[in-house]
């Protein structure tokens, strides 16, 4: 919402008192097909910029120069393991089914 109270230029206060469950819910909608916020700007700055380096020969990436505006949390290593682990498993599991064959 606060997204939407800015693009239209109003507080959140306003923007409760004057818009209706079912406008919100239509602005939610298109929010999804076309962004309000400035993601995809940043997205299209990104790939300008990647290709203008690239040009140039960095070895760079549009997702390498997106700007960071929170910490990502990474993996957690138990993750990590677990998912390693899973996919022997699931390897060992294939190898036998095509030693049965």
């Amino acid at each position: 919402m606060l997204t939407l109270a800015l693009r239209l230029g109003m507080t959140l206060r306003d923007l409760r008192q004057s818009m209706s469950a079912e406008e919100l819910f239509l602005w939610m909608a298109y929010n999804q097909e076309s962004p309000l916020s400035d993601t995809r700007g940043d997205i299209q700055a990104s790939i300008i910029a990647a290709s203008v380096f690239q040009a140039q020969g960095a070895k760079v990436s549009a997702v390498d120069l997106l700007p960071k505006w929170k910490d990502e949390p990474a993996l957690v290593v138990d993750e990590i393991t677990q998912a390693e682990e899973g996919a022997e498993m699931f390897k060992a599991f294939l190898m036998v089914k095509a030693g049965e064959g």
